[in-house]
This record gives C-alpha cells, structure tokens and sequence, in this order.
C-alpha cells in the first residue's frame, strides 16, 4: 500500500469519525430531548443505545486512524493521539458516571445536578476539532507530495 493511499485511509477515517460525532453526538442526542411526547426516561434509554452504537464506530476509526497515522507528520499524529486520548477519557471516565445518573433517571429519581454533560461536551468538541485539523493537515501534507513528484 503506498504512503499516498495510507494517507486517504487516514483522511476518509478522520472525517467520518469527525461527522459521526457532529450527527450523532452534537446533534441526534440532544434532538430528542425536544421531542414532547417522548418521556425523558425513554430518551435516556435512546440515547444510551445511540452512544453505545457510535461507540463500535468511534473504536474502529480510532483503530484505522491510529494505525494510518503511521506514515503521518508528527502534527497530525498528536492530534489523532489527543482525539484517541478525549474519547478514551469520555468512553473510561465520562460516559460510566453518566450512565449511572441515567440509571437513577430511569429508576423514578431525580439525581443532584452535574458539570458531567459540559465536560462531554467538552471533549466532545476539541475531539472534532482535532480531528477535522488533523485531516486537513493530512490533506495538505499529500498535497504536498503529490506536487513534488
């Protein structure tokens, strides 16, 4: 496979991660809270089987990203590393805590307010914002090479 191809692999990678986390993420979830007849109970469990599912899908472009950035500039490889390192920390740490308070939800109580969903949100966005300034740098690095050959 030639450096030229990796490269595609790591862009095509990079923004599907980046616009499943705006659909799904930024998006999709907090849509359903507008929805009146859905009860807020039921748009946790939704969203629960929403995050899982975008999940699976962030663990294999994290995989492919990380492994295409093998043949990428040190600039892009920190940035793939930092989204890697901000979903890691929302998958390990953030999203645990919260599926508790959901938990809590479902179950007919009413759990004290938290900063939780600001720090996802948080993470959320630098995650995207890493990723979109790691495909252009990838972008523009086989920009680069293509007009040295």
């Amino acid at each position: 496979m030639t450096h030229s191809n990796i490269n595609a692999i790591l862009i095509t990678a990079l923004l599907i991660w980046a616009g499943a986390c705006i659909g799904a993420n930024m998006i999709a979830a907090p849509a359903k809270f507008q929805v009146a007849d859905l009860t807020r109970p039921v748009a946790l469990q939704v969203g629960r089987m929403q995050f899982q599912w975008v999940g699976y899908l962030e663990y294999l472009l994290a995989i492919i990203a990380a492994l295409a950035t093998l043949t990428a500039t040190p600039r892009t490889r920190l940035l793939v590393g930092v989204a890697i390192a901000l979903f890691i920390v929302q998958r390990l740490i953030i999203l645990p805590q919260l599926s508790g308070r959901t938990d809590q939800i479902i179950a007919g109580t009413n759990p004290q307010g938290s900063s939780l969903h600001l720090y996802f949100i948080l993470c959320e966005s630098t995650k995207i914002i890493a990723l979109m300034i790691g495909a252009i740098l990838a972008l523009s690095a086989m920009s680069l090479r293509s007009e040295s050959i």
